[in-house]
């Protein structure tokens, strides 16, 4: 990714020159002087960016990447080496210091100079070979078309599964509107969109329904004249020549002088038809002129001999279709489906342009004309559907996997034809194919080896476990169809969709730790004034809706929660990743890296014992470690963390907290000077040493199931009698992290005291775990968070607590998750006014006891808050609870989610005009009557039942839904009942109360 290498260098080099030009003292100028070299290199990548088929620029933008890495280095080094220099104190540490600083400035100097020398080679030999840059080439076009016929080949190939689907759209191309509409198919590639969008259109009554029917294939590659003359030569008879408006004039005046020079004359004159004609088009002057010579009767020698002259005049005048410019074919294929009920297919579109170039071309004829179009990319597929906004847009149809059974239905018929397999292949047969994971792109390429194959359990036992490799060794088969999509990715995209090689085949993946790790990796540009995070969010959205990614489980607000990656997608991420050197993935123990990719990815498995064998230098910028969970038979150690310490001293990224193991934190922590993510599952509090580490940025010391193992080990921090976690409390150095933006730490922390008045962290934006105390109340008046977003609380009921009055410098805080809350002013003025969502974990104001109205009444009278969750202790024997849930008139008025678990309440009372903007509303484990008033909610559109008590229960059996509102109860009510949902829906979402937590 020499791209992002050269971005990120860029960036990281101007903000050293700008913001810590102390660092580069001795060293400044040649700095400078390689920044510019690099910007001059980053405008050739900016123009050979989709470009690079040719294997010298291949080579060159090689080339460029390894020199990018190396000024990396160069530049990184130097920083560590004056970092280390500067905390030496003794005079003669100092004079010694003052020699190795000016031996470094020679060292840095000198290779700066000889990275400049390289890239003049570089640049030399483009001009040497004649390697420029060009638009396109013919060897683009042929590999284009190779990989079309590959394409149908594969994609083609069999119709399994899709009758349903079938179904749908053939219903949407023959029904609603008059106007022309467009139905749209989307998904990965590989899903069949293609060969689903071909049994459409040889359907029986879609072939009889509309009077033309037209295909065209756009690609990537495409040429708007070339998918013009390709429709127009699919209509019947196709039009052949037509006439300039030029040259109107001049047909007409050869007209009249015909006429003029017959004997044989009409009735009246010709010249009030000629005036006629003259106002008209090409088209409809054939079609007047068609019908005037129809109406010329007894006057054969005059009618011949006007026809006549009007075909010579075409014969000689007109231009032919392969002659035409882009706008007349455009004019000439609006005219030829003015009068036509037409279907045409767009295949493989993949960009807004084409739709805009070509759809002016496409007559709204109210004849129920229909567009079909097939893309991987929603954004497509939503302009397109939306550009005439006199008909309400027909939603995207999203292609599903298949499932188990039409998958292996799918590769039966690909293998055995018309037979069926053989009793003692199956079991292992279905193993292969569920390897697919539905994708009938590569059930088919696999089904096309097998096929070819002896049928035997031993072959076909080779390939259990290495169905992907088999899949992507040729990359003809199957990996280059799906690399299209990469390859169509815009620059700023492509270093965040390979990152998903870093992690284990079929793992769901938490998006806000992605997030972060994008973010620490820099693949993140900046846009105004925006927060980094949303701009970040949007990328994965951008990916999503390429159908690179797939979404696995949704925030409560509709964001998205958890994705996941397709196997054969995770496969092209590391393929292309190693050949970039982007990054590595390693299987083994061992974690000390083999090669020279700047990140590194090492899943452990289920390996109880990690042994970091001998600590060999690494220039990696990123180490990630997975591992299953494992019970441990001996206190954590921390030799591999020390073995990352002493040999990637450059390392940025550690994430290490998914390996389901933990570790201490050794003292060698402070020498990876550049570390700006930090991630531990660790079984010790932030260590002082830490607090050297003036890069960080994201250090997340949170709770996991190794995290609950290590604390084990150390039962000094449990008091085991009253289960209450006792405080702990943050080094006094934390205040050094000026660049920190998020903490996360296990509660309750306490903040450290400070004599320092000016003592803050101003760009702190995420604070977890801490401790209401009388610090931290004091820490959050005296404003020392300045920018905080989020924002995670303990409270403890022998505290008396004015924490949210405290909270009132914190401007910019949105988010608020608290545990245990005690007590609650009722002034609203006692509450941050900015706050958009609150989480109430466990709190005694809805305990069983109490629902406190006062309470209620502060949250309805915040002016933002838009997200509401309320959870309680294990829920009690609901015949016992006669509590009520108050919610004033007016009251939440941008409410627009609402969770409740656990509480106990017998009666839940909106007042009027409450909730107006509620959307989704979530009850689990929670037992009241729900007020009639919810069901004349407008803006309702979802609620969510998880395992309701007997009273709830009852009344939803009796609930009659309106529509556009849909009620989904797990487990399922009784059959007699006509609002439930299958436990696929919710078989994760009930078992999730609170883990939502603060990715």
């Amino acid at each position: 990714m020499a791209d992002s290498v050269v971005s990120f260098l860029l960036e990281n080099l101007t903000q050293l020159l700008t913001k810590e030009s102390k660092l580069l003292l001795g060293v400044k100028d040649q700095v400078r002087s390689l920044k510019n070299e690099l910007s001059l290199i980053n405008l050739f990548l900016q123009k050979t960016e989709g470009k690079r088929q040719d294997e010298l620029v291949k080579e060159v933008v090689s080339q460029i990447r390894d020199v990018a890495y190396e000024a990396e280095d160069v530049i990184d080094t130097f920083i560590m080496t004056v970092t280390e220099h500067r905390r030496r104190r003794s005079k003669l540490r100092k004079l010694i210091h003052s020699c190795e600083r000016a031996i470094t400035f020679h060292e840095v100097a000198s290779k700066i100079e000889s990275i400049k020398i390289i890239n003049k080679e570089i640049n030399d030999n483009r001009s040497k070979y004649g390697i420029e840059i060009a638009e396109s080439s013919g060897g683009d076009a042929e590999a284009e078309e190779i990989l079309h016929r590959r394409r149908k080949r594969v994609e083609e190939d069999q119709v399994v599964g899709f009758a349903h689907d079938a179904e749908v759209l053939v219903k949407e191309l023959m029904e609603g509107s008059l106007q022309r509409n467009v139905v749209s198919i989307i998904g990965m590639g590989g899903l069949g969109k293609t060969t689903l969008a071909r049994k459409i259109y040889n359907n029986n009554d879609v072939k009889n329904y509309f009077d033309f029917r037209g295909w065209v294939y756009v690609s990537q590659k495409y040429r708007i004249r070339e998918l013009l003359l390709e429709i127009l030569n699919g209509l019947s008879p196709p039009p052949r020549v037509m006439l300039r408006a030029e040259l109107k004039e001049k047909l007409l005046q050869g007209l009249y002088a015909t006429y003029s020079s017959n004997n044989d004359k009409l009735k009246g004159t010709l010249t009030e038809d000629l005036k006629r004609f003259k106002e008209m088009n090409d088209e409809e002057f054939r079609k007047a002129w068609f019908e005037f010579l129809e109406g010329v009767q007894d006057h054969n020698d005059l009618k011949n001999s006007l026809s006549n002259f009007v075909q010579d005049f075409y014969s000689e005048n007109g231009v032919k279709l392969q002659d035409m410019t882009e706008d007349e074919l455009k004019s000439v294929l609006l005219e030829s489906l003015e009068d036509k009920k037409y279907l045409l297919v767009m295949d493989d579109i993949w960009n807004i342009e084409v739709w805009n170039e070509v759809s002016i071309a496409f007559p709204n004829n109210s004849n129920r004309s229909r567009i079909l179009i097939t893309t991987r990319i929603k954004e497509v597929s939503l302009h397109a559907s939306s550009v005439n906004n006199s008909v309400p847009p027909i939603p995207p149809y999203e292609l599903p996997l298949l499932e188990e059974d039409k998958s292996w239905e799918l590769f039966s018929k690909k293998v055995f034809w018309e037979g069926t397999c053989p009793p003692e292949l199956e079991t292992l047969g279905r193993q292969l194919v569920k390897s697919c994971h539905g994708l009938p792109l590569a059930i088919v390429v696999l089904g096309g080896l097998l096929a070819c194959k002896e049928k035997t359990h031993r072959i076909w036992s080779k390939y259990i476990g290495h169905v992907n490799s088999y899949l992507t060794d040729n990359r003809s088969r199957c990996i280059d169809i799906l690399a299209l999509s990469y390859n169509h990715l815009p620059r700023h995209l492509k270093p965040c969709f390979l990152y998903f090689g870093i992690y284990p085949e079929d793992f769901e993946i938490p998006v806000r730790q992605l997030i972060r790790l994008w973010i620490a990796e820099g693949f993140i540009w900046q846009s105004g004034n925006r927060n980094i995070e949303d701009v970040a969010e949007d990328y994965l959205e951008d990916l999503i809706d390429r159908s690179l990614i797939q979404v696995a489980k949704k925030r409560l607000d509709g964001g998205v929660k958890t994705c996941r990656i397709h196997d054969l997608l995770r496969d092209l991420c590391i393929s292309e990743s190693s050949e970039e050197k982007f990054l590595e993935v390693h299987s083994n123990v061992n974690l000390s890296p083999i090669g020279k990719s700047r990140r590194i990815s090492i899943h452990y498995g289920n390996n109880p014992y990690i042994s970091s064998g001998p600590c060999k230098p690494s220039n990696s910028r990123s180490i990630i470690g997975f591992g299953g969970v494992v019970e441990l038979e001996s206190p954590p150690d921390n030799c591999y963390l020390e073995c990352i310490c002493k040999s990637n001293k450059l390392v940025r990224v550690v994430e290490l907290s998914n390996m389901g193991v933990c570790c201490l934190i050794p003292k060698g922590i402070e020498k990876l000077v550049l570390l700006s993510y930090f991630s531990l599952a660790s079984g010790e509090l932030i260590p002082d040493s830490m607090c050297n580490l003036w890069n960080l940025e994201t250090l997340d010391m949170r709770n996991s199931t190794a995290r609950t193992k290590c604390n084990l080990w150390n039962l000094e921090t449990l008091d085991m009698r009253n289960s209450t976690v006792r405080t702990k409390c943050l080094p006094k150095g934390i205040w050094k992290l000026q660049r920190l933006r998020h903490l996360y730490l296990d509660g309750p922390t306490s903040l450290p005291r400070t004599k320092k008045n000016t003592a803050a962290l101003p760009n702190l934006q995420v604070l977890t775990g801490i401790a209401i105390n009388e610090d931290t109340e004091s820490h959050f008046a005296k404003a020392r968070f300045p920018n905080l977003r989020k924002l995670g609380l303990y409270s403890s009921r022998w505290v008396e607590s004015g924490i949210l009055s405290s909270l009132r410098p914190l401007c910019h805080l949105q988010t608020l998750k608290i545990y245990h809350l005690h007590e609650i002013s009722s002034s609203p003025t006692s509450i941050l006014l900015t706050l958009t969502k609150i989480t109430l974990v466990e709190s005694a104001l809805v305990d069983l006891a109490l629902v406190d109205s006062a309470f209620m009444g502060v949250l309805g009278s915040l002016p933002k808050l838009r997200i509401l969750k309320v959870i309680g202790r294990a829920a009690v024997d609901y015949e016992f609870v006669s509590n009520v849930l108050n919610c004033d008139e007016r009251s939440f008025q941008q409410l627009e989610v609402f969770k409740m678990a656990s509480l106990n309440f017998f009666e839940w009372k909106l007042g009027q005009g409450a909730m107006p903007n509620l959307q989704r509303l979530v009850i689990e484990r929670t037992s009241c009557m729900l007020p009639d008033e919810l069901w004349c909610l407008s803006a309702l559109r979802d609620v969510e039942v998880l395992h309701p008590g007997p009273v709830l229960a009852k009344r939803l059996r009796q609930l009659q839904m309106r529509d556009g509102c849909k009620l989904h109860v797990y487990p399922p009510l009784d059959r007699e009942s006509r609002s439930f949902t299958s436990q696929s829906t919710f078989g994760s979402e009930a078992s999730t109360v609170a883990d939502e937590g603060w990715m």
